[in-house]
This record gives structure tokens, sequence and C-alpha cells, in this order.
């Protein structure tokens, strides 16, 4: 019966936040970084452990807010669906892994297979919102239609029926990973020799960079940018325990960058 609440409560968040998405509200709740520490702190108040339901939210939603930070919702692009992988990623992990929570190991790799299949999860779930965009493509074409005779309470109907269609996609889809996904998780970290579960460990150490290699290819435009960004990296490695050293120098070098920047001669002007 636990299963079964925890399923449904996961499917009903997923629902909610696949709403913010595009078609209800848009308060940004739908974004990794909030969704996922959301779900994580409800189940984990749910299971008695919102500590570790929080931490494992807070990790995933930082990780893909920075890998799919680049996709957006705009005209015809349809991204995968970060929202509900956000939700499935640390629903599967959190269940999956409660029962090792003693387990450092076990607990971990649960936590970073699930991280990944919800990259899966997040392409499954753009194939689910195309099949649903052609669904309310043909509810607008009825409702112009009704329109044409003079029925406009189908305006209403039309915009009610879109966001059903939504929310039970999403409720469905959280609801069958959640009920069918966490035992072969489970299973799969069972199968783990201590060796593997080493490799599963430093792969979700490694995430973070693949999300921040992201942020720097949209934000780092010429050779200068990178240089300083790496010197930086180089300069918080080299002194990590005297955080006042790298804190001045970063400080220095982006008063060096911008005044240079400054000084650039501007196309156009002699």
């Amino acid at each position: 019966m636990e299963h079964l609440n925890v399923s449904l409560i996961v499917a009903l968040i997923g629902g909610i936040v696949d709403l913010d998405s595009t078609a209800v509200v848009q308060c940004m709740i739908s974004q990794p970084i909030v969704a996922a520490p959301l779900t994580g702190l409800i189940l984990g108040a749910m299971l008695g452990n919102y500590i570790v339901g929080l931490r494992l939210g807070l990790m995933v939603g930082v990780i893909l807010q920075l890998v799919w930070i680049e996709q957006l919702p705009l005209g015809m692009n349809v991204p995968p669906d970060a929202a509900l992988a956000s939700v499935l990623s640390v629903a599967l992990g959190f269940c999956a892994g409660f029962d090792y929570i003693n387990e450092y190991s076990k607990r971990e790799v649960c936590y970073t297979v699930a991280l990944l299949v919800s990259v899966a999860l997040g392409l499954l779930g753009r194939s689910l919102d195309m099949f649903v965009r052609r669904i309310n493509t043909n509810i607008d074409s009825i409702v112009n239609q009704k329109i044409e005779d003079n029925n406009f309470s189908s305006i209403r109907i039309g915009h009610l029926s879109g966001g059903v269609i939504i929310f039970v996609k999403a409720f469905i889809f959280c609801f069958l990973v959640i009920w069918f996904g966490v035992e072969p998780v489970k299973y799969f970290t069972q199968m783990m020799s201590m060796t593997q579960s080493g490799g599963f460990i430093v792969v979700q150490g490694l995430l973070p960079a693949v999300g921040f290699s992201v942020l720097a290819s949209m934000c780092l435009k010429d050779k200068t940018e990178i240089k300083y960004f790496v010197g930086g990296i180089l300069i918080f490695t080299l002194f990590p325990q005297n955080i006042l050293i790298p804190i001045i120098a970063s400080v220095m070098v982006m008063v060096s960058y911008y005044f240079k920047k400054d000084k650039k001669p501007k196309k156009g002007k002699k």
C-alpha cells in the first residue's frame, strides 16, 4: 500500500509540475532546480527522512538544470521534458535507495542510475508532449468551428480540455514509471560489485562537470573569456582552504577584463 501511495503522490506532483511547463500559471516550479527539491522534500517528509530527500533533490535539480539550460519551449521547438525527468529522477532514486539508507555505495548507485535514466525519461516525455500537442491542435480546430457557430462557451471547454489532457498524460506517465521502475533499479543495484558501485559514484561526481560545460558553452564567447574562466577554476582548485585569495583574484580579473573590454574600439567607429 505504501508503494501505491508513493506512486500516486509522485504522479500528482508530476501532473501539477507539468501543467506549469506551458499550460497553466508558469510560475517556474517546472524548472528542475525547483521541481527536484520539491519532490525530494515531499517524499522525504512522507517516508520520514526529509533531509536526505531534499539533499537528493538539490543534487538532481542542479545537474539537470545545467544540462538542459539551453532547451527552451520556444515556437515549434519541443525540448526534453525536464520537469518530469526531475520529478522521476528524484522519486526513483529516493524510493530505490531508501532500503539502503545506511549503505553509502548502494544508495549512491541508486541515485546515479535514476539520474541517468531520467535523461531517457526526459526524451520520452518530449515524444509524449508532441503527441499531446497534436491532440490540442485537433481540439483547437473543433473550438474554432464552434466559434463560427457562435458557441463561445467552447473556448472555456477547449482550454480546460487541453489542461486536463496534459495533467492526465503526466499523471499516468509518472505513476507507471514509479510503479514499475523502483524494483528494477533496486535489482540492478544489488547486482553491482563493490568495484562497479565505485564506478557509478565516480560518474555521479563527474555529472556536474557536464552541466557546467554546457553553461560555459553558453556564456563564454571568445578566447579571452575562456582563459579567465579556466584561470578562475585553477585558482579555486589550488587554494581551496584560503577562500580570501580566490575571491581577491576573481575581483581583480573581473575588473581587468571589463576595463579591457571597454577600451576595445567598437565596430563602425575609428
